[in-house]
């Protein structure tokens, strides 16, 4: 029997893309109806969004991008306090939450009570396909409540009938404490919070991580788990009985992709609400979601009354593992491998930081752990060989200049990319408690 959340998880997926044609039209219909700033972007794109009946039609439209987002917002007003691009009134706003700023000034998205409902109904299918239960109690470690991993998932959490333990934003002591009290089953945080977390549970303390209750580990807010090492060592460390990650977008839905059971790539959940598309995102060419293609995600909302996007730049680069699967999803499955914010290019091929992290943590004696450093900000296309940092295991008894050899050659062999590797001592590359940089501007 297959054990899923919701019957449209199972429903094949060419439906799901007929629906998806068949809703467009009214949303775009809404958005030349309520909104000035869309009948302003349609008309300088030279398109009549009444004209297009198909997604092959859609997808020739151009894109829109963060920076657009910010533009919208530059000029704020009471009217509008989300930006040109706001098509309810504000009197119809029923939370407003904000991105967590990691990648420049935080933007701002809105929800109406409809578009609350639309977040819990994908974030519900999401939660589950994860491994969250309504039998579970989930120690909540992100937090900054503001975020879209913050309130709205502990809303999500809790329409699914979990019970939630908001223990984000207090301190590692504070948080291992609650977690010694209420004995829960679940560790929801970011990856990069997971595995700071594994290092410091003892000292701050005193019990190991696999001596506490927690068994489900799920983690986001960046690319990592998917990596056989991370995931084996955190199965390891926390002697879980599953380790998955889930991700979405505060623009769009703030998660619509999540691992089932085979933890072989996310499954989009956004159906019926958020169309998804996979681009080159040097050419802007769509590509099918076939097994081995890459590319960024882009969305398009389909029912979004507050703050709606049309063939937005996730900004998410992503592989695609699957389009079927043994737990009986029919929708595609992903692994993000990084943000196209923080590729790098050397000699025409794309380089992306968590990659050269996963690729280096297969080398005995290397720590999952990495730094690029370049020159500037700006510097990103390299015909040298890209400076990166890397650390030993703490208990290794190979040499810096083996470990640095080993580097060197498996990175070349995978990935294509010649790199200059420096050994730092491991605490020289910690981990966040919210999201791991791991590129650094040094002249």
């Amino acid at each position: 029997m297959v054990d899923v959340y919701d019957p449209i998880e199972i429903q094949p997926w060419e439906e799901v893309l007929a629906e998806h044609e068949r809703l467009l039209p009214s949303q775009l219909e809404y958005l030349m109806e309520q909104s000035a700033y869309y009948r302003r972007l349609f008309e300088e794109w030279d398109v009549d969004p009444t004209a297009i009946g198909t997604l092959e039609e859609f997808a020739e439209l151009p894109f829109m991008t963060k920076q657009d987002e910010r533009d919208c917002q530059a000029s704020q007003t009471p009217a509008k306090p989300l930006g040109e691009h706001q098509t309810a009134p504000t009197s119809a706003l029923n939370r407003v939450i904000s991105s967590s700023g990691t990648t420049g000034k935080p933007t701002y998205f809105g929800l109406t009570s409809k578009d609350r409902r639309d977040w819990n109904t994908v974030q519900e299918r999401a939660f589950y396909t994860v491994g969250v239960r309504p039998s579970d109690t989930v120690l909540f470690g992100a937090g900054q409540t503001m975020i879209t991993g913050g309130t709205p998932y502990f809303e999500s959490l809790t329409k699914l009938g979990a019970n939630v333990v908001p223990a984000g934003g207090e301190s590692t002591d504070r948080l291992l404490s609650v977690a010694t009290d209420i004995h829960p089953d679940v560790l929801w945080t970011t990856t990069s919070h997971v595995q700071y977390l594994s290092e410091q549970a003892e000292e701050v303390c005193g019990v190991s991580p696999e001596d506490l209750s927690m068994t489900k580990v799920i983690g986001g807010g960046g690319p990592g788990i998917s990596n056989p090492e991370i995931r084996s060592e955190f199965y390891d460390i926390w002697d879980a009985n599953l380790v998955r990650e889930a991700m979405g977008l505060g623009d769009v839905i703030g998660c619509m992709w999540a691992e089932c059971e085979e933890e072989s790539g996310m499954h989009f959940h956004g159906q019926g609400h958020a169309h998804v598309e996979l681009i080159d995102p040097e050419t802007g060419e769509t590509k099918p979601f076939e097994s081995g293609n890459e590319g960024e995600l882009v969305y398009t909302h389909l029912r979004r009354e507050a703050t709606p996007l049309v063939r937005f730049r996730s900004g998410d680069y992503a592989r695609v593992t699957g389009t079927d699967c043994d737990c009986g999803r029919t929708s595609p499955k992903i692994q993000c491998i990084g943000r196209t914010d923080d590729m790098l290019i050397y000699k025409g091929m794309n380089v992306f930081p968590s990659a050269v992290r996963d690729v280096i943590s297969e080398v005995d004696g290397v720590a999952p752990r990495v730094r690029m450093i370049v020159p500037n900000e700006s510097k990103v296309h390299f015909e040298d060989p890209i400076s990166i940092e890397i650390a030993s295991e703490p208990n290794t008894t190979r040499s810096e200049s083996e470990l640095i050899n080993d580097v060197v050659d498996v990175v070349r062999g995978q990935l294509k990319v010649r790199v200059d590797p420096t050994v730092v001592d491991v605490d020289d590359l910690p981990t966040d408690e919210y999201k791991t940089n791991l590129i650094e501007v040094r002249n």
